[in-house]
């Protein structure tokens, strides 16, 4: 179950098989009914025994097939299949860091890897950011992505260019640095568990890049990868709470281009009397 702040609920059942799909049907008035709540109704299909909870084929039952997120101004559309973080609290104030962060650099582009349903990348692209990618693997998380930007262009119609790819963001071979063009820009990252790995932080670090904003949920993997990352220094953390209760948590990186960073401070000291 997904509980929007809006109180709308998505209830998704996962089943071995279509055995009881039509029992699910038949009592899914009742269950509406009885729970108005529960806007988004979904059967996923796992035929198989093993560690992975879903399987490829998502049913929907109801007419609606997403759930509104509202965060402040901005409105995420989350899809049956997409990854949304589990505290909604605790992710608004994580997109706003980042977006605060963006405010401050204001880069042109900004290249959202790992994207999901766009979280990331609408904040960074209300900030003033005038053009964001967003490349995610999950085909299903794009079209959230999209639905979400085509309604904040809706509210928004003065909002950067915003375009999202389905595709693996540790396929460097994919990825063109002429993307992030010879101004100031930024890297999003938002890795799973294992982090961003040798292959896609030695693009980072010919990628010209002003700027890199990493989230991790891992500090160890977390550590590794900004080890790998010689070029750019932390010049901003924040520790989230995400896991009440648990050992685990999110840190939101700020890291900066050691020689944009010399280059600012010398123009700085310049204007100095």
């Amino acid at each position: 179950m997904t509980l929007s702040p809006t109180g709308e609920v998505m209830l998704r059942l996962v089943l071995r098989s279509r055995r009881h799909l039509a029992l699910l049907e038949s009592r899914l008035a009742a269950l509406q009914a009885r729970l108005p709540e529960v806007s988004v109704v979904t059967v996923n299909l796992q035929p198989e025994h093993k560690a992975v909870l879903e399987g490829d084929t998502e049913i929907v039952l109801t007419g609606q097939d997403d759930l509104a997120m509202p965060f402040g101004d901005i409105t995420l559309f989350l899809r049956p299949n997409s990854f949304f973080q589990t505290n909604t609290a605790v992710a608004a104030g994580l997109y706003r860091q980042a977006q605060d962060w963006t405010r401050a650099i204001a880069p042109a582009m900004v290249l959202d890897l790992y994207c999901g349903v766009g979280g990331f990348a609408l904040h960074c692209a209300q900030a003033g950011a005038l053009a964001v990618l967003g490349v995610e693997v999950s085909p299903e998380a794009v079209r959230s992505a999209e639905t979400s930007a085509s309604r904040l262009r809706v509210d928004h119609p003065d909002v950067g260019r915003m375009e999202f790819r389905a595709g693996d963001a540790t396929d460097v071979g994919t990825l063109d640095r002429g993307l992030l063009g010879s101004e100031r820009s930024m890297v999003v990252v938002n890795p799973p568990r294992r982090g961003i790995g040798p292959d896609l932080a030695a693009w980072l670090e010919g990628s010209g890049a002003t700027h890199v904003t990493y989230s991790s949920c891992n500090v160890d993997s977390l550590a590794r990868d900004l080890a790998m990352l010689p070029s750019y220094r932390a010049r901003e953390a924040r520790l989230f709470d995400m896991f009440p209760q648990t050992s685990h948590h999110e840190v939101i990186v700020l890291l900066e281009r050691e020689t944009h960073s010399a280059s600012t401070q010398s123009r700085s000291g310049a204007r100095q009397p």
